[in-house]
């Protein structure tokens, strides 16, 4: 992920020269704080799941309040359309 940014500021550099390190660093900087603090602070979260997920004997069902409401329509079918004219 980060790697396509390096290779990025790399061909900057030997487009423009040392001018584009002065946004491409900070830029490649704060890409690898982003990413830690995203690794950091999926721990929690995946051990909380673990620890529902082993607190029941089944899983959650899928859905709650809204599930179905989105829910596409069947088409009918030309033969019954057809019928109906």
């Amino acid at each position: 992920m980060i790697g396509l940014e390096v290779v990025a500021v790399l061909v900057a550099y030997l487009g423009f020269g040392w001018p584009v390190l002065l946004v491409g660093v900070p830029a490649l900087v704060g890409t690898a704080l982003v990413l830690l603090a995203v690794r950091l602070s999926e721990q929690p979260r995946k051990r909380l799941a673990a620890a529902r997920a082993a607190r029941y004997a089944e899983p959650p069902l899928s859905g709650g309040l809204m599930s179905g409401f989105y829910e596409v329509p069947v088409q009918r079918s030309e033969e019954s359309h057809r019928a109906r004219a």
